[in-house]
């Protein structure tokens, strides 16, 4: 199965989400802050190692558009600035308005998209589009 990591300031939603996708055999990182995440994701280059290289601690992210502090939009927006994680399965989990998807889309057209309330089995269906593709 496949490392999954979160970013929802939701508790509740993201602890449903981790219990669920563990139940189906996923192994789940829940980020807290959207500056954890970023931390974990865009780790600061070391001298002579190419960011080409490094592997990232998730395969795929499932990621709200409504965030604290740093909004969901400047996460996406710094995930697709950096080389080792341009192509980061992504999946924007959220309650936002159109006009916040329809410019996530833009910055990252391939995707999933759940909209808030959602299904388990609508959850799972995304987590396992993102992965392949």
């Amino acid at each position: 199965m496949a490392q999954v990591g979160i970013l929802e300031d939701n508790a509740r939603i993201a602890k449903f989400c981790a219990t669920y996708l563990r139940f189906e055999g996923h192994e789940v990182i829940v980020y807290e802050h959207p500056r954890e995440c970023l931390a974990a994701l865009l780790p600061p280059p070391k001298p002579f190692e190419s960011s080409q290289t490094s592997s990232l601690p998730v395969d795929v992210l499932i990621l709200d558009l409504h965030l604290p502090d740093i909004s969901g939009m400047e996460v996406l927006h710094s995930l697709r600035s950096y080389p080792q994680t341009q192509a980061l399965p992504l999946i924007f989990c959220t309650a936002a308005t159109s006009i916040e998807i329809v410019l996530a889309k833009r910055l990252a057209p391939e995707a999933e998209f759940i909209e808030k309330p959602f299904k388990l089995q609508t959850l799972i269906s995304a987590v396992r589009a993102a992965l392949n593709k």
